[in-house]
């Protein structure tokens, strides 16, 4: 699986103290660097380092980013956790201290942070780009969830991480790098070889995004154990590579429903790039907070006057209004006389559904105030399944 992350960085104003402003970044490879140190000698230092969310696949490459750029300074997003020990940033590799070590602006400030955002309570960079937080929305046992939206008002840019995604058939450039996953998607069983052509591609692709947003495609049969060892010792030798250094044995562990049956379930996900919340965060987290995540969504949409949005993972420079971006959180209104429908299909929801039952009945998480479940507990591989 690649499930590729996306850092963005913007050139700062003068009015804003000028430099630039980077926004979730990535491993610090030395690529990456080089690429840092050529906008830096252009357009000049990196004066602010953001991170909007407090997902772990954007918090993970923080800290090391930050190490090569001393002198930024860092924006928390509020509601850090980590797990299972509750650990401070500054023991996750952020080395930035005192005044360079900020929260972005919210409610309620953390003890840490209270002291410089008295000093200075507003961002000098808040000059170019404006920002609304969401959350944290607390969970029932531990952690949380957070993220920010900020607004680039010479560009008309909304800027988000997890909470919107757009997806299409075509896969992103950096996947097509190296298309070895894509290809081993592609096949409908172990046994199958393929052929690289944009064909294969897209079909491999649809299957990763399907893998990434649902994780339980119901157009898959599992493969008993035994016999998938079985057929792995049996596997084509010019497939053997496609799962070199990411999967033990050549494994392939399921059989994809033939002729393409999939495709309507990658279309009712996509419906062509529209944009659309992810069914993890509309299953497991935001439905339990619909009130308050709709007002946050409101406030965007009536704040700022966006015509692009660029999220964290899958499409990008996406071309969309507020009213559009309004339309992917539709299901949080969902009501028991005015049932709305999550994007995937039924069937691929019924890992989700009974991993957010199992969630509130051990009381990980509360129970969902959103009545767009019922379908998905009756119908799908986990159907009537009682823990």
């Amino acid at each position: 699986m690649n499930v590729p992350v996306r850092q963005t960085t913007i050139k700062l104003s003068k009015d804003a103290g000028g430099g630039l402003f980077v926004h979730n970044p990535v491993a610090p490879t030395p690529q990456l660097i080089r690429m840092m140190k050529a906008l830096e000698k252009e357009h000049g230092p990196i004066r602010h380092i953001v991170l909007g969310t407090v997902a772990l696949e954007h918090k993970s490459t923080f800290g090391p980013f930050c190490q090569y750029f001393p002198k930024a300074t860092v924006w928390l997003q509020p509601g850090q956790w980590s797990f299972p020990i509750n650990l401070p940033i500054e023991l996750l590799g952020v080395t930035q201290r005192g005044p360079r070590l900020r929260e972005i602006p919210n409610n309620s400030i953390s003890t840490p942070y209270r002291y410089y955002a008295n000093i200075n309570p507003i961002p000098e960079w808040s000059k170019d780009i404006e920002f609304e937080t969401l959350g944290p929305l607390r969970f029932q046992s531990v952690g949380g969830f957070s993220e920010t939206a900020f607004f680039h008002k010479s560009t008309k840019t909304l800027i988000v991480t997890d909470t919107v995604a757009s997806v299409s058939d075509q896969p992103p450039k950096i996947i097509e790098e190296d298309p070895r996953a894509m290809l081993f998607h592609a096949r409908d069983s172990i046994q199958d070889v393929v052929e690289d052509n944009a064909e294969t591609r897209k079909k491999g692709w649809r299957r990763m995004v399907q893998f990434g947003l649902v994780f339980f495609p119901s157009q898959i049969d599992v493969v008993p154990l035994v016999e998938a060892f079985s057929e792995a010792s049996k596997i084509n030798e010019s497939m053997k590579p496609l799962g070199d250094g990411a999967v033990p044995f050549s494994l392939y562990p399921w059989k994809w429903h033939e002729n393409n049956a999939d495709l309507k379930n990658f279309n009712a996900i996509s419906r062509e790039g529209e944009l659309f919340c992810p069914p993890i965060l509309t299953k497991l987290i935001l439905d339990r907070e619909p009130d308050r995540t709709l007002s946050w969504v409101d406030r965007v949409c009536s704040r700022f006057a966006f015509q692009r949005i660029i999220p964290g993972h899958l499409n990008n420079n996406v071309m969309a209004s507020p009213a559009q971006f309004r339309a992917a959180f539709d299901v949080l209104s969902s009501q028991p006389d005015n049932l709305k429908k999550q994007r995937p299909l039924v069937e691929d929801l019924a890992l989700l559904q009974e991993a957010s039952d199992i969630l509130s009945k051990f009381g990980v998480v509360g129970p969902s105030k959103v009545c767009d479940g019922e379908l998905s507990r009756v119908d799908g591989r986990f159907a009537g399944l009682k823990i």
